[in-house]
């Protein structure tokens, strides 16, 4: 028994000195490593974007093919993410629209172009799920940010649009896409911002993040 008492009063604990040491040490070490884990999070939010833009890119050059322009009528390109919405970080689509040159699009017409889902001077619309009604939508926007802040109208979309395809030279668009992916940066502003033109350049105008 007296053997057994003396094994138990040898045993060593922490004193509150080592315990506090061991908190402090953790502390600094979650201080370091959140803000990185929510920057490595906004990066990987940022490849939803890139292949938003991408599948749209595909939309463009397809449409290209068949009537030799470039035009804002996403959906009836076959580009429309707008079921997708509530799972998305990123507006994207053409923050403005252009009137396309007379004689191209109607030669587009005559090649097969369904003109009245496809009009010579283009349709904004409010996008989301609303503009899965509107085969002339020209952009789309997210139903997912960081808490409140969301890129839920054209604003957050950066400067893009397409030519007047008038000519070779005014053959040409780029694309946009806009979200909020970080709670320091959410306004249209400060949230981050991409494009991608017809030559498939990316743009990373601003991180956001």
């Amino acid at each position: 028994m007296k053997s057994f008492l003396k094994s138990v009063k040898r045993q060593d604990g922490f004193t509150l000195v080592e315990l506090m040491v061991v908190v402090a040490i953790i502390g600094l070490l979650s201080a370091v490593a959140i803000p990185n884990f929510k920057k490595y999070q906004a990066k990987a939010k940022v490849s939803e974007a890139k292949l938003q833009l991408s599948a749209a890119y595909t939309a463009e050059q397809a449409f290209f093919s068949d009537f030799n322009m470039y035009a804002g009528c996403l959906p009836y390109m076959g580009f429309d993410p707008g079921l997708e919405s509530a799972n998305r970080y990123y507006a994207i689509g053409f923050s403005s629209v252009a009137t396309i040159d007379a004689s191209a699009h109607l030669s587009a017409v005559n090649s097969g172009l369904l003109a009245t889902a496809c009009p010579a001077t283009g349709v904004s619309t409010a996008g989301g799920v609303a503009a899965i009604s509107s085969t002339s939508a020209n952009y789309f926007v997210a139903g997912k940010g960081i808490g409140a802040a969301i890129a839920n109208s054209v604003t957050f979309i950066p400067t893009s649009a397409y030519g007047t395809q008038a000519a070779a030279a005014s053959m040409v668009f780029t694309l946009g896409a806009g979200g909020v992916i970080d709670s320091g940066f959410t306004t249209a502003g400060s949230s981050s911002t991409l494009t991608l033109n017809q030559n498939k350049v990316f743009s990373m105008l601003t991180n956001g993040y």
